[in-house]
């Protein structure tokens, strides 16, 4: 066990993941896990503001599940949350892979007070009540 590989599962990333996101190759970061090379400072700081990225969005969600939590009457019994198809989505919802969107959307469920469904993106209640207004109009 090595501080690198430490950061690099806390922010949720496979080797694979890990490799893309600090654009070295597979054996680098096997290499920086298992301690036979010392990862630069510069991968450490990455995994650091990934990680700082991941806990600010998780606060930000929480924050929004807490209002939903406080509201009389109307609570929901649970939220749910879209959650990106592949590395892709992930890219485009400002995420490096989806192993970063996980860690993220993992320390949200641990600490909802409500109940958390993950669904795919487009499939969320509010995205068929949106789609339902569209055709409506």
């Amino acid at each position: 066990m090595t501080p690198y590989s430490l950061l690099s599962e806390f922010a949720g990333l496979s080797h694979r993941e890990a490799a893309e996101f600090h654009r070295v190759r597979l054996d680098t970061v096997k290499s920086w896990s298992a301690g036979r090379n010392r990862a630069p400072d510069g991968a450490s700081a990455e995994l650091r503001s990934l990680i700082a990225l991941q806990d600010r969005a998780a606060r930000e969600a929480l924050d929004q599940i807490a209002v939903l939590a406080a509201t009389d009457g109307a609570r929901p019994a649970a939220v749910e949350i879209g959650f990106p198809a592949d590395d892709d989505e992930a890219r485009a919802l400002g995420w490096p892979c989806v192993g970063a969107w996980r860690a993220m959307a993992a320390r949200v469920l641990a600490q909802s007070p409500l109940e958390i469904r993950y669904v795919p993106r487009g499939m969320t209640l509010a995205t068929a009540a949106a789609a339902d207004a569209r055709e409506r109009k």
